[in-house]
């Protein structure tokens, strides 16, 4: 079995521990400012688990747990044996996601399998496909589908703490905030991340990032609807 990347120690991916980081490779949207673009695809798992795994069990006392990142690790069939591995070590585990296989999700939280969930909400829900480019037809409106069942889930439990996070598109504006702000609504903690350009995002658009001025406006937005509004990376 193998992933796409690992990150032997991570300060800041998982909030309030030291973390590794495991990436797992496929991913069912292609959003634009994506950094991790280059493991998109479902051939880019070339890195061994085995040898993360050893690296993993080297620093067990060092670290608190593992972040499983991707891609999007709730479509890879190694995700269940991936969590019971590091389990078994006695570390954490924090799951990135984008939401779209609630079923995947309830079961880990249900099951005690994760310990902390942070999920992206990518945009309004009407915007997903120009944020996510992916095409819109009845799939892509299965997908909007999903990602308000996962948001709804995750308000819903109280078993595994969870963050929403939205990176903060040049092509989101204030309309599009004040819609994701109401998605967000009962949640704890909300992390608006800075866009970053890339080459990839560069092929699709070329508006420059939003200032921190402007993320700190945006960030009031959320007033009343989150306890906790987190700016990241301005």
């Amino acid at each position: 079995m193998n992933v796409a990347g690992f990150e032997k120690t991570s300060f800041n991916d998982f909030p309030g521990k030291v973390a590794s980081v495991i990436f797992l490779g496929g991913c069912n949207m292609r959003c634009y400012y994506c950094h991790n673009h280059q493991i998109l695809g479902t051939t880019t798992d070339t890195v061994p688990y085995v040898e993360c795994l050893e690296k993993i069990k080297e620093q067990k006392s060092f670290i608190d747990g593992v972040v499983i990142s991707g891609g999007e690790p709730t479509l890879n069939p190694n995700l269940r044996r991936i969590i019971e591995d590091i389990r078994e070590l006695g570390l954490l585990v924090k799951l990135d996601t984008n939401g779209t296989d609630p079923c995947v999700l309830e079961e880990l939280v249900r099951e005690g399998l994760v310990d902390y969930v942070a999920m992206d909400i990518k945009a309004p829900i009407e915007r997903y496909e120009e944020l996510a480019l992916i095409e819109k037809n009845a799939a892509s409106e299965r997908v909007r589908k999903l990602v308000l069942e996962s948001i709804h889930f995750l308000k819903s439990q109280d078993k595994v703490p969870y963050m929403f996070r939205m990176t903060l598109a040049p092509i989101l504006h204030e309309s599009d905030i004040k819609a994701v702000a109401d998605l967000a609504d009962g949640a704890k903690i909300f992390q608006i991340q800075q866009f970053v350009p890339n080459e990839f995002s560069e092929k699709h658009y070329d508006e420059p990032p939003h200032t921190k001025e402007v993320a700190e406006y945006f960030a009031t937005l959320f007033k009343g609807k989150v306890d906790e509004v987190i700016l990241k990376g301005f």
